[in-house]
């Protein structure tokens, strides 16, 4: 948040590629949906932030270990996409993106032997399972009047960084490559 605060109150350049105040907007909505700074015995918090398509997206991670597997509880979703058109679809974009981001971090991994992919089918390739996914993801839009914007794909990359910072949290690890499960990891 003071990054953003910098750079809404001393912008650098004239030609912004984002606005800083929704950028900061995303990750104020969901620090007071997620009640940010309340701790919770054995759950490890994540967050992260993304904008694309003039879109902002803001992530909270509740995550759990079971006997050293990460199980991600809850999800927590902030977004100015501007005027939301339909609001069950935007809602389903964004979950979906979350659940996306999950399975690609924690499980889709794609190898390459003399140039061919060694996983040719889903018994090789894992993508994320039903019961893989999170329990529940709530998702709240800023309201404003700003031209609808872009939903493909903001949900996506927050999930991947919030669920490394949750992971980080739990195991004192930082993960850098996907998917995170193949990375020798340490459970504190």
């Amino acid at each position: 948040m003071e990054l953003f605060d910098r750079a809404i109150k001393d912008p650098v350049g004239e030609k912004h590629e984002y606005e800083a105040e929704r950028y900061a907007g995303v990750l104020k909505l969901v620090k007071e949906k997620a009640d940010w700074g309340t701790a919770k015995p054995n759950v490890h918090r994540g967050v992260a932030a993304y904008f694309c398509h003039s879109t902002y997206v803001a992530e909270v991670f509740d995550m759990v270990l079971n006997n050293g597997k990460p199980i991600v509880e809850k999800v927590w979703c902030a977004v100015d996409c501007g005027i939301v058109v339909n609001r069950d679809a935007a809602k389903n974009m964004i979950q979906g993106g979350v659940i996306d981001g999950i399975g690609h971090s924690m499980y889709s991994q794609l190898t390459f032997e003399n140039g061919a992919p060694k996983q040719m089918n889903f018994d090789k390739y894992q993508l994320i399972r039903h019961s893989q996914a999170p329990k529940e993801i709530e998702v709240f839009f800023v309201e404003n009047e700003i031209d609808p914007t872009g939903l493909g794909e903001p949900g996506l990359p927050p999930a991947i960084g919030a669920l490394a910072n949750a992971l980080y949290k739990a195991t004192g690890q930082r993960h850098y490559h996907q998917p995170f499960v193949t990375e020798k990891q340490v459970v504190g």
